[in-house]
């Protein structure tokens, strides 16, 4: 039908209007042509089907890519490795001699080693980003949905003058990865990972910065792939550019190997030869009989908490989010905590009597049981009996490797990867739970306390057979001290990531602790009586 001409009139507004809209809708219906509707599913079943097949990329064990390498600002040369081992196990690194740049993630902890040339355990975002970049690489996209890999569609990009289908992962809390498959071979041809976000701790938060706002690590790395080449029924890419913290490096592949063996020290953190070590076990044993002491120091503390809590549907999206200030006093190795204001607001009028009411009442309720435990041998003993065979629940369903030395926030400390001790049989539950964890430990071995503690759970864990509850594979936590006074380690920073299912409610919880502003008192306190006198305000 040929158009009519605009008319002169008052229509002409609404008659341009209309062929707006037309034009638009004409676009909308050519490009959708060319370019069909996608799913994250589709997308990544085509591109399996490319690579080789599901079955055969489910097959591969390891992966070792090799190369010569150009850094093009400055045209050095040098050498390029990637080693990947099932199921999480990565090693990465760039040589420009005299310089070893290095990542690894050996299945409990993440290191690197930087320009300095001395390595170090990664913490927090970039631990984070290794732990689910190791899983991400070994995954191989074979089973996205299982491993709960979140996959939103992006639409269709340009990338060095061809189509692409752009996909973004959420790989785990706060780690996301862009991929980008050809329209037409249906190969990766660029992957982005976004910088990491490091939520500052209160031990590591620089003056002028609020401690919730997040801070880039570094910047983005971009990596684009081309000339792939079967290697035992697999396409791999040939050559590999890659963007890094200021650097393009060209890359030319001159091996890769599938499935071939591949040793689990590669992964693992260097060791020191000359340095000598504790046992680990006897040194865990020390820091649980170190604990009475430091909960009688504990007891002349008090302390402010900022509790930050987001809660997630199963697509990530924020469904709530509270923050909660309390004062915190200990009772024993118990916190007891006093709520004194929600989202920025204090409490106020009948809302913050009711809370004056149950703080201490459950104030002087641990004080009575701790004071009638202090008064019962017996009592004392059974509690001992018990917080021993929490321990040695844990020694005995964990085995203990890559003990280092470190410093941390200044304090040296001995440093030890943790995971599932394959050869031991759990006899109960507690016994179960333990030993489907894995992480990394730091201990302050003058001290004998923990200044660090981070721990994922490895596999699902199932109370009553499922039927009760249930918490998700990738569940994990931090835990963090900090020196306070130059006499004890105190609780500086906690945070924790949970997919759960309680009977038939399933839920998703972010939680972040930042414990600040340590102070001792002498008085009794007495909610409404006294208040805490200061002795010593130095951290």
């Amino acid at each position: 039908m040929k158009p009519r001409p605009f008319n002169r009139g008052g229509n002409d507004k609404m008659t341009r209007a209309i062929w707006r809209l037309y034009f638009v809708m004409v676009l909308l219906l050519a490009v959708s042509s060319t370019c069909p509707a996608q799913t994250p599913q589709k997308i990544i079943d085509e591109y399996l089907h490319a690579e080789g097949g599901a079955k055969a990329l489910a097959k591969m064990q390891s992966l070792t890519i090799a190369g010569s390498l150009r850094e093009e600002s400055t045209d050095t040369n040098g050498s390029y490795s990637l080693i990947t081992k099932a199921p999480n196990k990565v090693y990465s690194e760039i040589v420009i001699e005299p310089q070893h740049t290095i990542a690894a993630y050996n299945g409990m902890s993440a290191w690197g080693q930087d320009s300095t040339g001395t390595p170090h355990t990664l913490t927090g975002a970039e631990a984070a980003e290794w732990e689910a970049t190791a899983r991400y690489l070994n995954g191989h996209l074979t089973s996205a949905k299982k491993d709960k890999l979140g996959a939103r569609f992006g639409g269709v990009e340009n990338v060095r003058g061809r189509q692409a289908y752009h996909l973004e992962f959420s790989l785990t809390h706060g780690v996301t990865r862009e991929v980008f498959f050809d329209t037409q071979t249906h190969f990766i041809v660029r992957e982005i990972v976004p910088a990491p976000v490091s939520t500052p701790s209160p031990a590591s938060t620089k003056p002028n910065l609020q401690p919730s706002e997040a801070q880039p690590l570094d910047s983005a790395e971009e990596i684009d792939y081309f000339d792939y080449k079967p290697v035992n029924g697999i396409l791999e890419p040939n050559r590999i550019e890659l963007h890094r913290d200021g650097h393009v490096y060209q890359i030319t592949v001159t091996r890769t190997e599938i499935n071939a063996p591949v040793q689990d020290s590669i992964f693992d953190f260097p060791r020191a030869e000359d340095l000598p070590l504790p046992d680990v076990a006897k040194l865990l044993l020390d820091i649980d009989k170190n604990q009475k002491t430091v909960d009688e120091i504990l007891k002349k503390y008090t302390c402010h908490l900022s509790e930050e809590e987001e809660k997630t549907d199963s697509n990530g999206q924020v469904t709530s989010r509270t923050v909660k200030e309390y004062d915190i006093f200990y009772v024993g190795e118990d916190e007891v905590r006093h709520l004194l204001a929600k989202d920025g607001k204090p409490l106020e009028g009948d809302e913050k009597k009711k809370e004056d009411d149950r703080f201490s009442k459950d104030f002087d309720e641990k004080k009575k049981k701790q004071a009638e435990l202090e008064n019962d041998p017996k009592k004392q003993a059974k509690q001992d009996q018990a917080e021993q065979a929490q321990i040695s629940d844990f020694l005995r369903a964990e085995r203990f490797t890559n003990p280092r030395r470190e410093l941390f926030r200044g304090q040296e400390v001995i440093v030890f990867d943790f995971g599932p001790n394959p050869d031991y049989k759990p006899k109960n539950l507690a016994e179960n739970i333990v030993q489907k964890l894995g992480g990394v430990l730091w201990v302050d071995e003058q001290a004998r306390d923990v200044a660090r503690l981070e721990a994922r759970f490895n596999d699902n864990v199932k109370i009553g057979g499922g039927i009760l509850g249930s918490l998700s594979k990738g569940s994990n936590l931090v835990f963090e001290q900090t020196m306070v006074n130059d006499e004890v380690w105190l609780p500086s920073y906690s945070e924790v990531h949970a997919a759960a299912r309680v009977v038939f409610f399933k839920v998703k919880a972010n939680e972040i602790d930042r414990y600040s502003d340590y102070k001792k008192f002498s008085s009794e306190v007495k909610l409404g009586v006294s208040t805490p006198v200061e002795e010593n305000p130095k951290q």
